[in-house]
């Protein structure tokens, strides 16, 4: 409804639109939590687990446990959804698992970007922005039993050149005259904005990705020509850049595989619908070593190398 009452001189900063546009329709309450929820059961089910079976959590909704019925004594790792929170999350859960701290640990992920909604943080809808985002979650089982894949390495890093740059505050309508178009009747709302995003320089810069698929292959004991698939979150048009460096470091042959003019921006949970879009159309397969790659708001970024089996 925003794009159709667009002014002529507005339309250009609109005009980046996902082909599928992503929001939660399912049961009413609070997209993110139901989110969370919905697709932790389904990890559950198709792991073949039941609730008791899982011994640690970690993930950014903690009504999980009651959703779930998870016992009261299983610990949880409140992790905020920023773009690499998820990465992250998986890089601790396996570390649980290594150190037999964990036998089972459960990650979720979700976020609430599409515009509109609930009048708490979500994209503002008169936003440029807003038609790049969407909603999403993720959630998977880390364990050292009924492998699906092996991770090999991980890589993180921050760089203290970018911190204010993609954040939730209270501000006003960023186009108050769309407003009525867009449903909505509030002039003020903690809103997701991106008004400094330097840190995209930061992470298109030549050698950023290329040091860090470096440093995940030394680790992980494999050579950069072995590397299938890269697979990176939805940031802006940074792909130019980042084919350059993949095929510096792995040659022409590795992949480059992103689907943000399909899905949008989904925050830290773009990663794991890219992969499972992969995974279930046969592109990517048994044997197939894949970084996931993340250069998350603040410059921090994150990475895993992981092998398909």
């Amino acid at each position: 409804p925003v794009l159709n009452a667009l002014p002529p001189e507005k339309r250009e900063a609109f005009s980046i639109v996902p082909d599928e546009v992503r929001r939660y329709t399912g049961r009413p309450g609070g997209r993110a939590r139901n989110m969370a929820a919905d697709v932790a059961k389904q990890a559950l089910d198709q792991g073949g687990l039941r609730p008791e079976d899982i011994d640690y959590v970690i993930g950014a909704e903690v009504s999980i446990h009651k959703a779930l019925g998870l016992k009261k004594d299983v610990p949880m790792l409140n992790v905020s959804d920023c773009c690499a929170s998820l990465l992250d999350s998986l890089q601790i859960a396996w570390m649980l698992v290594e150190n037999n701290e964990a036998k089972h640990v459960l990650v979720v992920a979700s976020a609430a970007l599409a515009a509109g909604g609930e009048p708490w943080i979500t994209t503002d809808p008169t936003d440029p922005i807003a038609p790049n985002f969407g909603d999403g979650a993720a959630a998977c089982i880390v364990s050292a039993v009924k492998l699906k894949c092996e991770f090999l390495a991980f890589d993180s890093a921050i760089d203290g050149r970018s911190y204010h740059s993609a954040c939730g505050d209270v501000s006003p309508l960023r186009n108050p005259d769309l407003a009525e178009a867009a449903g909505i009747t509030w002039t003020h709302g903690p809103f997701f904005r991106m008004d400094d995003i330097s840190y995209i320089k930061v992470a298109t810069e030549e050698g950023y990705l290329a040091d860090s698929l470096k440093r995940m292959c030394a680790a992980g004991g494999i050579e950069p020509s072995e590397i299938n698939a890269l697979i990176c979150h939805h940031l802006g048009d940074c792909e130019t850049a980042w084919k350059r460096d993949l095929a510096s470091v792995a040659g022409s042959d590795a992949a480059f595989m992103n689907l943000r003019l399909k899905y949008g921006n989904t925050g830290h949970t773009d990663i794991p619908m890219d992969l499972l879009d992969f995974l279930n159309r046969g592109v990517l397969g048994s044997g197939s070593n894949i970084v996931l790659w993340v250069p998350g708001s603040g410059a921090s970024l994150a990475g895993i190398l992981l092998r398909w089996l």
